[in-house]
């Protein structure tokens, strides 16, 4: 195993969270550390001094008001300065910052409340308390607002921000007491709490900047994915770590209208905000004139062709530098641009990329690297780097994860990262084994080089009737490059070829429906052809019903609940079935009666 990584910062910190905040403040005072939107649209600039002052300051108003060592708070707002605010002040008070999503589901939030008995709670506005439930506000010691309010009982954490109110013992932090508990409720089941201490919180953050060292003082970062989320909070701790610069998006909707602007030279993402990318980029492309969509597929191929031949390490010659530069000049650097100027990488991490989509990026210049980690192991166990990656891997171990493959091929991993329990239900037992390796749950291979590469789930991963075994994220890759997908879903368990059900854009049912399907089906075959006639599907379910969070078909992080989306669609699962069956091999397309589902063959 690699050894967690002894990085000279965090140890002047003594690896504390609020302790990292206190020595880059003392060390670049008045470089900036955050950008928020103004009301108006304009950025508006805060220094790490005026960061750090406004935690110290928060940290005493919490001890003031209560808030004892080991105490929770939760934090329930969009991501925002103040989130980070309260969540250092919360923990330089000695206590423990709870993210809590403001659109999860009420019975998640309510359980979360139960199983944390908080002291005290940061929202976003006095609204949100209906959200806890009635047992866990009859706990609270005392509720903060972000936004202004004049609601009893309340009190707004802007009025708690006092320069005068600062101690200089404010950090009572300790290094082995714990910081955070994160909530997984994985693709099934109730949520989960897991604890990490500061010290694995700053040794997560050490292991990723090790992994990618042009990340510098001055760099730019988005903070836009929910501060529930806690990679999102690992890449904020980064930023202090190194002193980047931290632009905050409350709306994650809105981040790519603002990424020009904030120019980040990292950017990180889930696998369905590249797809969206991608899909706004062939849709901006198709509203080109003819002669512009020749020229951009033109220059798109030339620099898919350039990226290839880096991957493999293979020279080009003069002729094709002389194309790839005008490729660049007419067509590929004004397509980079929306994600501003500076931009080095981005980053996925959640669920499997298709290697097909990381190969269209690399071929823009927008290389994308994978990463992969586990709640029950706050260090992510493996990361591509930018000079060191493989398509359709996850990367190579970070330090303080030492992998390998149990006897039926399941990852595990052991390190300081690795989780005591989940909170209120020591279970941890179940899954770390004697020598103290956790089972990961995912099926791998690694290489000789290092590279993990991952199979499947083996909670999801089914047989068929004839004995196959199907890993459905392989398939359902493939199925996502179509026109038109926004989810695929592939099932099969106990049949003699597996189905799918693809989520499908409104746009499918408002014109030529048939002409779209018969050339869909023709797609499908086409890009399904790589794989053994087993795993094809023998049928589609095509629907425009949405998965989403509210339906309970997708987690917090967009992964598929699949057990949920089989129950959820099983009319129109099974009546596939049924035509499958009674089609004896034979094409057929069909309609259900609801007018919402369609049935193709394949």
């Amino acid at each position: 195993m690699k050894q967690p990584v002894m990085d000279e910062l965090m140890d002047s910190a003594g690896w504390t969270v609020s302790g990292l905040l206190r020595t880059r403040s003392s060390r670049s005072p008045q470089a900036i550390a955050q950008w928020q939107l103004a009301p108006d649209g304009q950025w508006i600039a805060s220094t790490w001094s005026d960061y750090c002052k406004a935690v110290a300051s928060l940290a005493g108003r919490f001890r003031k008001l209560g808030l004892a060592n080991g105490d929770r708070v939760g934090i329930m707002a969009a991501s925002g300065k103040e989130w980070d605010y309260a969540q250092l002040g919360i923990l330089a008070a000695g206590g423990v910052a709870i993210g809590l999503d403001p659109h999860g589901l009420d019975e998640h939030t309510q359980e979360i409340a139960r199983l944390c008995s908080f002291s005290g709670v940061v929202l976003a506005n006095p609204a949100l308390l209906e959200k806890l439930g009635d047992e866990a506000r009859r706990k609270l010691r005392f509720i903060l607002s972000i936004e202004p309010c004049t609601v009893t009982g309340v009190v707004a954490l802007d009025a708690l921000i006092d320069d005068e109110f600062v101690d200089d013992r404010w950090n009572q932090a300790q290094p082995d007491s714990p910081a955070t508990i994160i909530f997984t409720s994985g693709t099934t089941g109730a949520p989960k709490g897991i604890e990490y201490s500061h010290r694995q919180m700053c040794l997560a953050a050490a292991a990723i900047l090790s992994a990618f060292p042009d990340l510098r003082e001055g760099s730019h970062l988005a903070c836009w994915l929910p501060l529930s989320n806690l990679f999102q909070r690992m890449i904020n701790l980064c930023a202090i770590s190194r002193g980047a610069q931290t632009f905050y998006v409350a709306d994650p909707r809105e981040i790519m209208r603002y990424a020009p602007q904030i120019a980040p030279h990292v950017f990180i993402g889930v696998p369905r905000f590249y797809e969206k990318l991608h899909a706004g980029i062939q849709e901006a492309l198709a509203k080109k004139l003819p002669w512009q969509q020749k020229i951009a597929q033109w220059a798109l191929r030339i620099g898919e062709r350039h990226a290839a031949a880096k991957r493999a390490g293979l020279p080009t010659d003069p002729l094709f530098k002389l194309q790839l530069a005008l490729a660049e000049r007419l067509v590929l650097r004004d397509l980079r641009g929306i994600m501003g100027a500076n931009l080095q990488f981005m980053i996925s991490g959640s669920a499997p990329m298709p290697v097909w989509l990381l190969e269209r990026f690399h071929g823009m210049g927008l290389p994308v690297l994978e990463a992969y980690g586990l709640s029950e192991n706050i260090i992510p166990v493996a990361l591509n780097r930018p000079d060191d990656f493989r398509f359709g891997s996850v990367g190579k171990p970070l330090p303080g994860c030492e992998v390998r493959l149990a006897e039926d091929g399941e990852l595990l991993v052991r390190g300081p990262g690795v989780f005591s329990g989940y909170l209120g239900d020591e279970t941890a037992e179940a899954r770390v084994d004697s020598d103290g390796f956790l089972a990961s749950g995912d099926f791998a291979s690694i290489d000789d080089e290092g590279f993990i590469t991952l199979i499947g789930r083996k909670s999801e991963i089914f047989k068929t009737s004839t004995g196959r075994r199907v890993a459905p994220s392989n398939i359902e890759s493939l199925l996502r490059q179509l026109e038109r997908v926004e989810f695929a879903a592939v099932f099969g368990a106990g049949r003699a070829l597996p189905t799918a059900l693809l989520v499908m854009s409104k746009a499918t049912w408002q014109d030529a429906v048939y002409e779209f399907c018969q050339r869909l089906r023709e797609d499908a075959a086409i890009a399904l052809a790589p794989l053994p006639s087993y795993l094809r599907p023998a049928g589609l379910a095509l629907t425009t019903r949405m998965f989403t969070l509210a339906g309970g078909e997708l987690t917090a992080n967009l992964k598929m609940r699949r057990r949920n989306i089989e129950q959820n669609f099983a009319p129109a699962l099974d009546e596939l079935n049924r035509h499958i069956d009674n089609a004896a091999g034979a094409p057929f397309e069909t309609q259900s009666k609801d007018g919402l589902v369609l049935f193709l063959s394949l």
